[in-house]
């Protein structure tokens, strides 16, 4: 013990450095460590709340069922009508599939001073290519409402089943004839002129006279016509 005490004594200074160079060294270890640590504590961290957003984003695409269906638009079928005689704007429209006549003449403005709406059926629903004539009042009621153009079939048993009179083609005017299937504007015009120049059709097989009218286009209406006053 004597020899340590003088030995301590006779190198106290060193003693002393080796001392405080300990202390430094193990406090730069240990501050050394924390950070170290602490890092990879943060990194774990980090990568966990990753993993965890990868996972819910991972599990919502894998279950699509589990997000809210977006409700499609019903999609509506677009319908063309002509709409003729005592409107406000008669003419061509477009409709909706599930409109009825009423839809379709207040699109024409509405019903004209000289409307007789008593004959016609404004609850009907309209079709494509559908004719809806508005008869004066006083006119007589022909055909207030024709079915499509391209059908001739069902407009016959239409007309049968009704009892609809037919358009008498020596008395008719332009919009009256034009119901009759093949006859357009000009032709219709065609019809009224031959009968002012050559008098009241005879036979309903007269009208094949007038030009433009042929065979073909008879044969689409000829059970639809008449020649009742001469």
């Amino acid at each position: 013990m004597d020899a340590i005490r003088e030995w301590l004594a006779c190198h106290k200074q060193e003693v002393i450095r080796f001392a405080v160079l300990f202390m430094v060294l193990a406090a730069s270890l240990f501050g050394l460590g924390r950070l170290i640590y602490g890092n990879t504590a943060e990194t774990g961290t980090e990568e966990l709340l990753l993993d965890e957003t990868y996972l819910a984003a991972s599990s919502a695409e894998s279950n699509p069922s589990s997000e809210q269906p977006e409700e499609a638009e019903p999609i509506r079928e677009i319908i063309i009508v002509d709409i003729k005689g005592a409107v406000k704007k008669p003419g061509v429209y477009q409709a909706e599939a599930d409109m009825r006549v009423i839809d379709i003449i207040d699109l024409a403005g509405g019903l004209g001073e000289s409307a007789d709406a008593g004959t016609v059926n404004l609850s009907q629903r309209v079709t494509d290519q559908m004719v809806i004539y508005i008869p004066a009042v006083g006119e007589e009621a022909v055909r207030p409402i024709a079915a499509p153009e391209n059908n001739l079939t069902e407009q016959e048993n239409g007309n049968e089943e009704a009892g609809t009179e037919k358009v008498d083609i020596n008395t008719a005017d332009a919009v009256l004839l034009q119901t009759l299937n093949g006859i357009g504007e000009k032709k219709a015009a065609l019809i009224i002129a031959y009968r002012e120049e050559n008098g009241s059709f005879q036979t309903i097989e007269e009208i094949m006279e007038v030009s433009g009218i042929g065979e073909k286009t008879f044969e689409g209406f000829k059970d639809l016509i008449t020649v009742g006053a001469k």
